[in-house]
């Protein structure tokens, strides 16, 4: 990108994404992964590298930690139990990879918008090739998505800022998901506590009842859980909670706050 664009791109009123996704490409995503991620952590796990206790609900590393974020999946799937999972902006595959790889018997899928992200992904995970497929989550809902019982993502919706694009993702991922959602996400990017919340009310949710909870990893990584039914977790009612201890960002509150000002909501009698 240009320094002319770059200046342009930071200082619109409005962004798109975080990123510009015209010069994301393999190559830009795989270094990221290298510089960013795999420096710290560990990515592409191998047999006897992860599993999952039941009894304490925690993710067990035999070598290098994951990341926090990716901790928290895993142990997300493994206490809750769904019969199927689905990752909603998959990238690298690394997530998806390693779910099926310490929970072998359930079916995890995953979709990105990226073709050149997922050709990546089955480059590092061969083992992905047929689980994977092209997924544009603010499209209008394809039924050719897989349908199941939990839909995650891990920082997707936080970079979609385009008009009410991150409304129509969430109530996507809602529809897709037979019991759960789960929002690892920048909680700044977006009010989603309230979002949902107004979805919901609205009538854009395909859940008749919903429920938003605290989900907290073994490590300290938060995220909004939604589930179609009651769970013994920390209710979660304003997105204050879901960034206490957060340091705040004036700018992605800004952002979010304007973002949730374009959502207009139900059919108001007038």
């Amino acid at each position: 990108m240009s320094i002319f664009r770059q200046f342009f791109y930071k200082n619109r009123k409005f962004y798109d994404d975080d990123f510009d996704w015209e010069n994301y490409t393999a190559d830009s995503y795989h270094r990221r992964l290298k510089g960013d991620v795999e420096s710290q952590y560990l990515t592409i796990a191998k047999p006897g590298d992860l599993s999952f206790d039941a009894g304490s609900g925690k993710l067990v590393t035999a070598t290098r930690p994951v990341h926090p974020n990716h901790g928290l999946i895993l142990e997300m799937i493994g206490r809750l139990q769904p019969d199927s999972v689905h990752e909603a902006g998959c990238g690298g595959g690394d997530h998806v990879a390693n779910a099926q790889l310490v929970f072998p018997d359930i079916p995890i899928s995953g979709g990105d918008r990226g073709e050149t992200q997922l050709k990546l992904a089955v480059q590092r995970h061969p083992e992905l090739a047929g689980k994977l497929g092209v997924q544009d989550i603010t499209m209008p809902y394809s039924t050719q998505w897989p349908e199941v019982d939990m839909v995650y993502s891990q920082a997707v919706v936080m970079h979609i800022h385009t008009a009410v694009s991150h409304f129509v993702a969430l109530a996507n991922m809602v529809r897709q998901a037979r019991k759960y959602v789960l929002l690892v996400e920048n909680q700044q990017c977006h009010n989603f506590v309230d979002d949902i919340r107004a979805l919901h009310a609205g009538g854009h949710l395909a859940w008749e009842a919903m429920n938003i909870y605290l989900a907290e990893g073994s490590t300290g990584a938060r995220a909004a859980l939604l589930s179609r039914d009651v769970l013994d977790l920390p209710e979660l009612t304003s997105d204050a909670q879901l960034r206490a201890g957060i340091k705040p960002s004036q700018r992605r509150l800004k952002r979010a706050a304007e973002d949730s000002a374009r959502g207009l909501f139900g059919f108001g009698g007038f």
